[in-house]
């Protein structure tokens, strides 16, 4: 009982943090400061969140112990797209015309955990393969992926982000980046629909393709002897309870500190693109943590499950949403990706493409490398 407080107190705090910050004027206050009051309050907040995300990633891991996979990360994932899509719908209809909101924030996403994420949970998921082994690995030694749940999801992320994301660029349709009236509907259409039937097959007949390759379907995790007294007292209800309110808390704290983030890096003299960065970075954080949790446990199908249900989930319905919104209020909404950032998405879609269903610390690596490179660029930029 006494472990269970304790592990709320980060979600406590920031509930008195969120209303203290709606009902004072001292984030306002903070903001006419000079750097360093500012880059201290960030500094707190930015640690109060990640404790708020460690608490949501182990009420996720204990949903996907009960529900099994693949259903246990999707609870995860779709708590965390409808706190994302409702804060970019409040942006487009209460803040400034930013056209390039729903693709800045697409590509954020998918980069921050296609290559940074990803690249991390395979480095740890090949460190706990090799563990105790003084021989070269051999191949079937490595860390085994479910090769065809992956290329799946993979196959439908390269297709919505290709689509939604460069294909407006060279499409004669429109002269702004985007499309004409009726291929957007077609696209929203085509992305709810896709989604749909891929979320069908994977809780249904093909559910044994995304569960762990050396797991038989069926065989789920949930075992009580393997939990603790006070893991396997607490219900899926109030685990996923507990798990909502912390994300939904947690993203609020997170687009609260947009202001102060932007204060920090103009006082440094930072591009004003490395605060959506920063905000991207905390926004994900449970699912990140989530992923590196299941990596350490030697689960890597199941991280990344929920690595790529983020990006898929954050492609297919965020297009159609802002789509929608921006017709109905007459907002401009800007598709297509500049160049560079094409070149990038399109090196990132090869490189988290499977191939033998086998991984290394090597392909981690070239997927950092990646992320650090794009990071870079927004430094510069």
């Amino acid at each position: 009982m006494r472990a269970a407080v304790l592990r709320e107190t980060p979600l406590l705090i920031g509930l008195l943090t969120l209303v203290g910050l709606a009902t004072t004027n001292l984030l306002d206050w903070l903001l006419l400061q000079p750097a360093l009051p500012v880059l201290t309050g960030l500094a707190l907040l930015s640690l109060l969140v990640l404790l708020m995300a460690r608490g949501v990633a182990h009420h996720a891991d204990q949903l996907a112990e009960r529900l099994e996979e693949p259903l246990g990360t999707l609870v995860l994932t779709g708590s965390v797209i409808v706190i994302e899509l409702a804060l970019i719908a409040s942006t487009m209809l209460t803040g400034e015309s930013n056209p390039t909101l729903a693709r800045d924030s697409m590509f954020s996403v998918l980069m921050i955990v296609l290559t940074g994420v990803k690249g991390m949970t395979l480095i740890v998921a090949a460190r706990v393969q090799r563990q105790g082994r003084t021989q070269p690995m051999q191949p079937e030694e490595l860390a085994a992926v479910n090769q065809s749940g992956s290329s799946a999801y993979i196959n439908l992320i390269t297709t919505i982000s290709v689509l939604a994301l460069v294909l407006p660029n060279f499409s004669q349709d429109s002269f702004e980046a985007n499309y004409s009236l009726p291929i957007n509907w077609l696209l929203t259409f085509v992305s709810i629909s896709l989604y749909g039937i891929f979320l069908r097959g994977q809780v249904g007949r093909y559910r044994n393709l995304f569960i762990e390759s050396n797991q038989p379907l069926g065989s789920g995790t949930l075992s009580m002897g393997n939990s603790s007294a006070d893991d396997s007292q607490t219900s899926i209800l109030s685990s996923g309870v507990l798990m909502a309110a912390g994300l939904l808390v947690l993203v609020l704290i997170a687009e609260s500190m947009g202001s102060l983030i932007e204060t920090g890096i103009n006082d440094l003299g930072l591009p004003s693109s490395l605060g959506g960065l920063l905000v991207g970075l905390l926004v994900v954080a449970p699912e990140a943590l989530n992923a590196l949790q299941a990596a350490g446990k030697g689960e890597l199908q199941r991280s990344l499950n929920t690595l790529y249900g983020s990006s898929l989930s954050t492609l297919c319905l965020t297009v159609p949403a802002v789509l929608a919104i921006g017709e109905l209020t007459g907002t401009d909404v800007i598709l297509g990706l500049d160049p560079l950032e094409s070149v990038l998405l399109v090196l990132t879609l090869i490189l988290v493409r499977p191939i033998s269903g086998r991984v290394s610390e090597i392909d981690g690596l070239m997927l950092l490398t990646v992320g650090v490179v794009w990071v870079a660029l927004q430094l510069v930029s």
